[in-house]
Order: C-alpha cells, then sequence, then structure tokens
C-alpha cells in the first residue's frame, strides 16, 4: 500500500470532511485533486482494503425509533421471508441464526405506527410463526480506527 493510500484511509477514519465536496478537500490536503482522491479511494475499494465510506446515524436522537427482531421462521421459508423483510426501506440489518428463533433485524421507524405496520406485515409472511422486539435500553458503540 502507498503512503498516499495509508494517509487517505487515516483520514477517512478520522477527520472526514462534512462538506458538499469532501473529497476535493481530502485532497487538497494530501496535493491530489478531486478525481485522484476519489480514484485512490475507488482503487481501494476494488482490492477489498476498504469497503465504503458512509456516516453512522445515532437515529433515537433524531427522532427515530428502533429494534432489534427475532423471527421464528420456518426452514423453508427464510430465504422468502428474508426477501421480503429487506424491502422494508429502516431494515438495516438481517441475518440467519441457528435455534428456533432464526431469523434476526434490525427495524428503524420515524414513529411507532410506522413500527407497528411493519411488524404487522412481518408476521403475515407465510412461514412466520412469531416475531419478538428487543428494545435497546442502552447504546454501545465502539470507535474502532485502525491506524493504517
Amino acid at each position: 500500500m502507498t503512503q498516499l493510500e495509508k494517509d487517505l484511509l487515516n483520514a477517512v477514519q478520522r477527520d472526514f470532511p462534512l462538506d458538499t465536496r469532501p473529497f476535493e478537500l481530502l485532497g487538497r490536503r494530501f496535493g491530489i485533486s478531486e478525481e485522484e482522491c476519489i480514484g485512490v479511494l475507488r482503487g481501494l475499494v476494488e482490492k477489498g482494503v476498504l469497503r465504503e465510506i458512509r456516516p453512522v446515524v445515532s437515529w433515537n436522537r433524531a427522532g427515530f425509533t428502533g429494534v432489534l427482531l427475532g423471527l421464528v421462521v420456518e426452514p423453508h421459508g427464510v430465504d422468502a421471508v428474508a426477501e421480503a423483510i429487506n424491502s422494508i426501506p429502516g431494515v438495516t440489518h438481517n441475518y440467519l441464526r441457528e435455534g428456533s428463533r432464526n431469523l434476526w433485524c434490525t427495524l428503524t421507524c420515524e414513529s411507532g405506527e410506522e413500527m407497528e405496520r411493519h411488524l404487522l406485515f412481518m408476521r403475515s409472511l407465510d412461514g412466520v410463526s412469531d416475531v419478538r422486539t428487543f428494545a435497546s435500553e442502552k447504546t454501545y458503540k465502539i470507535g474502532l480506527v485502525l491506524d493504517v
């Protein structure tokens, strides 16, 4: 990995510019153009070094409601149920686990009414025998920053 690649990785982890042209600002910081900056980062994505650059939002502070959901789904229906659940805009994670409560997802909604609509939809899906909500009592965030 080049020094520029390392420097850019460190910068996007620690102090990504909140600006309409963040890559232009990052490029200036390292003496390259906006296009070159984007190209280097895109190259790191293509190499599998960088997965994505995205914000982490504290949804509860922004007025949204979020829950963890555990579903009991018949094994033959898991793929179809997972696909249907993934069509809900507020679903951020959806994963299969061993055990009777075998499909888990997180759901973020703007209101309790919206949440109830989505829960009713999930409960109506073929193969779903139970949907249980697990409200978060405390949020634990670990800020992982790797020095490259």
